[in-house]
């Protein structure tokens, strides 16, 4: 039997061709996969990229805002240097100069803790003259040394005893200050020292401080001189000077010796020329020479922003003989800088009443925060030989009745 080797091969056909494609479909098949390998690495290799950029991102700080910070500026009155004071302070130095600790050692922890401390001091300091009292006030530059020992930094020197010991007291003055850390305002050498505004920085917050006086006692500058006396007449040369201390500070402290002696209520000039200074953009007025006290008020300005008066802080210290005279203040004032806000307030002020104290014939002047003084204390007190209704219950009703109980 013959066997067909062509329909052998016609029957092999169906099986060559199944082969053929399934070698084809193998090779589209490796084409595919490889094809979508790659697809695949470059998709990760995307996914990848993203994910390092949201990395990154997140790893990028926000720019931080600076907490609020804050300064405490505290203010006293006159600092009036009577002969008992000098007297005191030289035979505790034994009768080689001078020794005021005892006189301020009750107050000198509250200076120190505050981060700037202004105090208006009413006698000149020349050391070419003998120490005198009134009427004509010099006292021993020793009592300056002390005082910024203690932590004064600001020594307003414009009031009616500027030149009690006319221009050379005011020179010599000057020239001792300038070899002390601390500033001096109100009275100024020449043009160049006086365009030189007294700042001092606390905390990041910069304090400007200007001094002025309303009266010299009927003295004057003698002709043709080149000292500075900022009177409070000036209106013009004021306003120029806060608005130019302004620029150079966030916070404008004014020292004024303005008002009436001896009475309780701040007059129509007082009350005007604090609102004129506050709009013009001092923000602190602490004013002195009534020798007693006086109200404490915001003033707010027509932007809506405010600034606060003590229209007078009474005697820091002295040898008066009045029951009023013997009560005091310190305008204790907080200032915030909000640098989210980017703006400078007063966000707290209070008043330390001060008390000052001496026993029979004005024996150890001192001076004492009210808080530490007491009934017993008040009942030695020389003062009542001249005016018995000196008490602690006096104290406190005076007090009461002259500060608003917001600030105390």
């Amino acid at each position: 039997m013959k066997i067909n080797k062509r329909r052998i091969k016609r029957n092999n056909l169906p099986y060559i061709i199944l082969f053929a494609l399934i070698i084809l479909i193998s090779a589209l098949l490796a084409i595919f996969i490889s094809i979508k390998s790659k697809s695949l690495q470059q998709l990760q290799s995307v996914v990848t990229d993203t994910s390092s950029i949201k990395t990154s991102s997140q790893t990028q700080q926000l720019p931080t805002i600076k907490a609020d910070t804050t300064a405490r500026l505290v203010g006293v009155g006159d600092n009036l240097i009577h002969e008992a004071l000098y007297s005191q302070a030289q035979k505790r130095a034994g009768g080689e100069g001078y020794d005021f600790a005892y006189a301020y050692q009750n107050i000198e922890e509250i200076i120190k803790t505050a981060d700037i401390a202004s105090i208006n001091q009413e006698t000149v300091m020349a050391d070419i003259f003998k120490p005198s009292a009134y009427p004509r006030f010099n006292s021993p530059t020793a009592l300056g040394q002390h005082l910024e020992k203690i932590g004064f930094d600001v020594f307003n020197q414009a009031n009616n005893h500027t030149i009690d010991k006319g221009e050379k007291g005011i020179l010599a003055t000057i020239d001792f200050w300038s070899t002390q850390d601390a500033k001096l305002t109100g009275v100024y050498k020449n043009i160049e020292d006086y365009n030189n505004i007294r700042t001092v920085t606390a905390n990041d917050i910069t304090f400007s401080f200007i001094g002025m006086t309303e009266l010299t006692n009927g003295l004057s500058l003698p002709e043709g001189s080149d000292v500075i006396l900022m009177r409070l007449s000036d209106e013009e040369k004021i306003k120029e000077r806060i608005e130019k201390a302004k620029e150079i500070s966030d916070v404008v402290v004014i020292n004024v010796h303005w008002g009436a002696e001896y009475t309780h209520k701040p007059n129509e000039l007082q009350k005007v020329m604090a609102k004129k200074m506050i709009e013009w953009g001092a923000d602190i007025i602490l004013g002195h020479h009534p020798h007693v006290i006086q109200p404490v008020e915001y003033i707010v300005r027509e932007d809506g922003t405010r600034g606060i008066v003590a229209y007078s802080l009474g005697n820091f210290i002295s040898a008066q003989n009045r029951a009023d005279r013997m009560i005091g203040g310190m305008l204790d004032v907080t200032v915030t800088k909000s640098y989210e806000e980017n703006r400078v307030f007063i966000s707290l002020v209070q008043f330390v009443p001060m008390i000052t104290h001496y026993g029979s014939r004005f024996a150890d002047v001192r001076t004492y925060p009210l808080e530490q003084y007491t009934a017993e204390l008040a009942s030695t007190h020389g003062v009542r030989v001249e005016d018995p209704k000196f008490s602690l219950d006096y104290i406190n009703s005076t007090v009461e009745s002259v500060i608003d109980e917001q600030f105390l």
